[in-house]
């Protein structure tokens, strides 16, 4: 049987100041490199090895992945899904994949939240449902939309008998994205969608039934604040 990871990027300076990053391509700070180390050696205590990593493109998910890996003494090697399947050398496959970049927050992102819009914070963290994108954002159901999609290629890809099936499979992601995500495999109301708290570097493992309503997930690491 296949298993399943999603796994957080570690703090970035954007993070610290509060700051809608969406699609900035920042980088890790120290502390966020430390993070993902941490990460890293809670994969290895657990014995998970990971045999195909997907990842954002963004440069802090991929920091994230270099680290965490190299606290584990591994290292990825960028190739594509198919080339990522015939490959048997010993670093590890990361196939980059743009379902698992952040949530776009058009002209509003890169904005300290304490100087959003009035009314935007409360719209946006506490009824989604009433959200209406800014232009160049995107809305919840497009983000949804490709969380749902790429749910279901997961599905498909680590049935018996497919491609993945009993593989460790890794996705490294952002915060929106990964809230995304339990509110699909939990089966929540839009409205609960920010319920959960998703810390840097948390990792949670996503439990695929045969169709989405027997799915579920689970924290494996909640993260860290970046107060530690």
């Amino acid at each position: 049987m296949s298993k399943i990871y999603f796994l957080r990027h570690g703090q970035t300076d954007m993070n610290i100041i509060h700051m809608l990053q969406g699609r900035s391509d920042t980088s890790l700070n120290d502390r966020g490199r430390q993070q993902a180390r941490e990460a890293g050696r809670v994969f290895k205590e657990k014995g998970i090895t990971p045999d195909i990593i997907f990842s954002s493109p963004l440069t802090r998910v991929r920091q994230t992945v270099d680290e965490a890996l190299g606290a584990q003494d591994l290292e990825a090697l960028d190739m594509t899904y198919g080339e990522a399947l015939a490959y048997q050398g010993r670093k590890i496959p990361r196939v980059t994949d743009k379902r698992l970049i952040e949530m776009s927050f058009g002209e509003v992102e890169g904005i300290p939240i304490d100087k959003l819009p009035r009314g935007f914070e409360k719209v946006f963290f506490e009824t989604p449902s009433k959200y209406k994108p800014v232009p160049g954002a995107e809305s919840y159901d497009e983000l949804l939309s490709r969380g749902r999609e790429f749910i279901e290629f997961l599905r498909k890809e680590t049935r018996e008998g497919a491609p993945m099936a009993d593989k460790t499979v890794v996705c490294a992601t952002h915060g929106g994205l990964l809230h995304g995500i339990l509110n699909l495999l939990w089966h929540r109301e839009i409205d609960d969608f920010w319920k959960s708290h998703v810390l840097n570097c948390a990792i949670i493992e996503a439990r695929l039934g045969d169709s989405k309503e027997e799915d579920d997930a689970l924290f494996v690491s909640d993260g860290y604040t970046g107060e530690e």
